[in-house]
């Protein structure tokens, strides 16, 4: 949903149409900004389920991919998504933790925890491990329900599913 409201909006920028496509079960306020933004309401694409069915978006994409005039940019296969977050989002957190350092003596980085998303925003973690060896670990909501439904069958602790479905020590 983000990521849709940012491409759209840079495509407008830059006088170009953008198309947004998303699980109809997203938010409506997500909705309400996409249809204030794009050129037409077809310009917004309800692929079926919620944020767990990437499945349907990957289809949709690579649907209007086989058209040569369509340019896609998938925030599922664009690397420069983990680059950005690798370059910024990790040492601007690294800074907040040097900071916080500074008036807690003997402070510790232990772990990065992030919503899955396009896994974009794990290139942070990645980063943080690399600098400060923090493990990483990954949450969805429990509206995530692919992911949380294996992970409860796979556990004792129903607490711990509900927050936490994936963890990595990439």
């Amino acid at each position: 949903g983000n990521y849709c409201r940012g491409g759209v909006a840079i495509s407008r920028i830059v006088g170009c149409r953008g198309v947004a496509v998303l699980p109809a079960g997203m938010s409506r306020e997500r909705f309400d900004w996409l249809a204030e933004w794009v050129s037409s309401p077809e310009d917004i694409v309800r692929t079926p389920g919620t944020e767990s069915n990437v499945k349907e978006i990957y289809d949709k994409c690579a649907e209007l991919a086989r058209d040569p005039a369509n340019e896609i940019v998938n925030q599922f296969s664009e690397f420069g998504n983990y680059l950005a977050h690798w370059r910024c989002t990790g040492p601007a957190l690294e800074r907040v933790f040097e900071a916080m350092s500074d008036t807690s003596p003997g402070l510790r980085l232990a772990g990065f925890v992030s919503a899955s998303g396009s896994a974009g925003t794990l290139a942070a973690g990645d980063f943080l491990k690399a600098r400060h060896g923090a493990k990483i670990a990954v949450v969805e909501a429990v509206e995530c329900r692919r992911c949380c439904t294996t992970a409860m069958a796979s556990t004792t602790s129903r607490a711990s599913a509900t927050s936490t479905c994936h963890s990595s020590t990439m």
